[in-house]
C-alpha cells in the first residue's frame, strides 16, 4: 500500500470519528440503552445461585464486567452494513469504486472510526458504571493492553462480515434478513450476555468453531482471571478468524466488482 493510500485511510478514518462525534442525541441515547441492559443483568446475576457461577468459575461482579465488555462491542459495531446496501440499490457505489482509493478500505475504515468513538464512550460509560454497581476493576492493570486489542479485533472481525453483508445486496437486493441471521448467531454463538464457559458442552464446542466467539466472548473472557498463556491463545485466535475473515472479505469484493463490471449497477 503507497504511504498516500495510507494517508487517505487515515483520513477516512478521522471522518468516521467526527461523524460520530457530531451524533450526540444518538450516542446519549446509546449510552442510556447500554446502562440499562446492564442494570438488567445486575439484577439477574444478583437473583442467580451463587453454586451455579461458582460452578463456571465465575461471580457476580466478574459476570457484570463481562457483559461491559461485550456489550460495549456489540452496541458500538451496530448494523452499518445498511450503507452499503444502499449504495448499491441507488448506484451510488459506482462513484466509490472509481477512487484511487479501494472502496471496501475505504468503507472499512470510515466504520472503524464510528465504531472507535462509540467503543470509548461506552467503554468509559461502562467503566463507571461498574465501579459504581460492584466496587471493582475489571483486570489487573498488566491485563488491560491485551483487553484493548482484544476489543479492537473482535469488533475488526464484526465489521468485516458486516462489510461482506453489506455486498451481500448485489444479489438479493435487501441484506436485511441476512444480517438478522447473522445478528443472532452473533449474540448466541458470540456468547453476548452469557459466557461460554454457562453453556451446555455442545453449543460451547459449536461456538468455539466459528468466528462469533472471537468477537464478543474472547475480549469478554478476559476478566475472568487470565493468565498470560491464556492471554496469548486468546489473541492468537482471534488474529486468526480476523486473517480468515479479511481474506473472504477479499474474496467477496472482488466478486462483486466483477460482477459489476460484467452486469453493470
Amino acid at each position: 500500500m503507497h504511504r498516500l493510500e495510507l494517508g487517505a485511510l487515515c483520513a477516512f478514518v478521522r471522518l468516521g470519528w467526527r461523524r460520530s462525534a457530531s451524533e450526540r442525541t444518538a450516542t446519549i441515547g446509546l449510552l442510556l440503552l447500554y446502562w440499562l441492559i446492564l442494570l438488567i443483568f445486575w439484577g439477574l446475576w444478583q437473583a442467580t445461585p451463587a453454586t451455579e457461577l461458582l460452578a463456571a468459575n465465575a461471580s457476580q461482579a466478574s459476570l457484570f464486567w463481562y457483559l461491559v465488555i461485550t456489550e460495549c462491542i456489540a452496541l458500538a459495531v451496530g448494523y452499518p452494513y445498511y450503507s452499503i446496501e444502499a449504495d448499491i440499490n441507488s448506484g451510488d457505489i459506482a462513484a466509490g469504486l472509481m477512487r484511487p482509493v479501494p472502496y471496501a478500505l475505504a468503507t472499512l475504515a470510515d466504520w472503524i472510526g464510528q465504531t472507535s468513538h462509540r467503543v470509548i464512550v461506552l467503554a468509559v460509560g461502562g467503566v463507571i458504571a461498574g465501579l459504581w454497581i460492584t466496587g471493582s476493576v475489571p483486570v489487573p492493570f498488566t491485563t488491560l493492553p491485551a483487553l484493548v486489542l482484544s476489543i479492537a479485533i473482535g469488533s475488526t472481525c464484526a465489521l468485516l462480515c458486516q462489510l461482506q453483508l453489506g455486498y451481500a445486496a448485489a444479489w438479493v437486493g435487501s441484506s436485511a434478513p441476512l444480517f438478522w441471521i447473522w445478528q443472532k448467531l452473533f449474540f448466541v454463538l458470540g456468547g453476548l450476555m452469557i459466557p461460554l464457559t454457562l453453556y451446555p458442552p455442545s453449543l460451547r464446542l459449536l461456538s468455539n468453531f466459528t468466528p462469533f466467539a472471537s468477537m464478543l466472548f474472547a475480549p469478554g473472557s478476559l476478566v475472568f482471571k487470565a493468565s498470560a498463556t491464556s492471554m496469548a491463545v486468546t489473541l492468537a485466535t482471534q488474529l486468526a478468524w480476523l486473517t480468515v475473515l479479511g481474506i473472504a472479505t477479499w474474496l467477496v469484493d472482488r466478486t462483486v466488482t466483477r460482477r459489476f463490471a460484467i452486469r453493470g449497477i
